[in-house]
């Protein structure tokens, strides 16, 4: 009989509609999410897609590496890469890490240059992704001024019959659809970070 982890509110990270995030009590480089219902679909939906679409995942920059379940007094776990940044402190996401005020002239371009390199990243791995919620995305410094974004929550399609795992056509034209939408709530949430002159480099026609 496997282990039961033990998980305390000392370990809570967030919590989501469908699941709660707790760091891992023996590796810290890693947290565990629990669903809030035992069948959850959002939870099936994103396994379905890591299942179906595992090769494609193994070199992805954008989506976190999933380690497998684990039993906890919580309930079923699933095990997931946690974000964090050089200085082991969890990454921050898109939406509280973007400021809200005008930033100065080198935040201001440090936020560039992290958007055109996540559409960068976003467009060649054709994420299939459910929303454009930002707060499904970390902006991680793995070393000093070296910034990346990571998906970590809502991916996958809830459709029965999934083209998009099937057809990189079909993946390519979902992920620059979704892509535009994130950036049209970009340009009218922020502003003053993200002019017209940074939404005609962003948009993908």
């Amino acid at each position: 009989m496997s282990k039961i982890l033990k998980i305390d509110e000392e370990l809570f990270i967030g919590s989501g509609g469908h699941q709660a995030t707790y760091i891992h009590p023996i590796d810290k480089t890693k947290c565990i999410k629990i669903p809030h219902m035992k069948d959850d679909g959002d939870v099936r939906k994103e396994m379905r897609y890591r299942r179906m679409c595992a090769k494609k995942l193994e070199n992805s920059r954008l989506v976190t590496e999933f380690f497998g379940t684990v039993e906890t007094n919580l309930g079923l776990g699933y095990v997931f890469e946690r974000v964090l940044d050089y200085n082991g402190k969890t990454s921050k996401n898109l939406k509280d890490f973007l400021p809200k005020t005008a930033p100065d002239t080198q935040m201001l371009q440090r936020i560039w240059t992290i958007l055109l390199n996540f559409k960068s990243d976003f467009l060649r791995e054709n994420i299939a992704i459910v929303d454009t919620d930002i707060e499904n995305f970390m902006v991680q410094e793995p070393a000093p001024g070296n910034y990346r974004v990571r998906i970590v929550d809502n991916i996958g399609t809830p459709v029965l019959i999934p083209l998009v795992y099937w057809f990189d056509f079909a993946a390519a034209w979902k992920a620059k659809r979704y892509w535009n939408k994130i950036v049209d709530w970009l340009a009218a949430n922020y502003p003053e970070i993200i002019p017209p002159e940074l939404v005609a480099q962003l948009k993908e026609k």
